[in-house]
């Protein structure tokens, strides 16, 4: 189902990347290509970096149709770096009056963006996001759906 929702390109979801989780760049001291190490927060902590994903960010989120009120980002970082990160993106992006809605949300006031785990998080992350164990990430997890509920209420 979930395959089919992505590649329908009339369909009521918009699917894509900002960045790749991890980016290589051509390090000319080593003479080798090297992985950035990480999320895009580590990627984006180069000028390189922020040229590009602020580039991207603008080019396809700059302007959304109005009908989007929702965008989920798949990734937290450590300590939520990723979701500072992205938020910093959009807000380069779509310039405007941008405010926290939670830890792991915010909003323009014409679309909110909101950060869940990973689907490909590996290890424990995803069961302790859902909650399926007593974990301090599942707060997260209720911040998230608090967010999206939010959304879909004034919809």
């Amino acid at each position: 189902m979930v395959e089919a929702a992505i590649a329908d390109q009339h369909g009521r979801f918009g699917w894509g990347s900002l960045i790749r989780c991890t980016v290589e760049r051509f390090d000319s001291n080593k003479g080798e290509w090297v992985g950035s190490g990480g999320m895009i927060d580590q990627f984006m902590a180069t000028t390189f970096g922020q040229t590009i994903a602020i580039g991207c960010a603008t080019k396809f989120l700059g302007a959304l149709p109005p009908e989007t009120k929702l965008v989920i980002m798949f990734g937290l970082g450590a300590g939520g770096s990723y979701v500072a990160t992205a938020r910093n993106a959009f807000e380069k992006a779509r310039p405007g009056a941008w405010h926290t809605v939670n830890e792991v949300a915010y909003s323009d006031g014409k679309i909110t963006v909101v950060h869940v785990e990973h689907f490909a998080s590996q290890g424990a992350n995803i069961p302790n996001w859902l909650g399926e164990t007593e974990h301090q990430r599942a707060r997260l997890g209720l911040l998230a759906r608090s967010a999206v509920a939010t959304v879909h209420q004034t919809c």
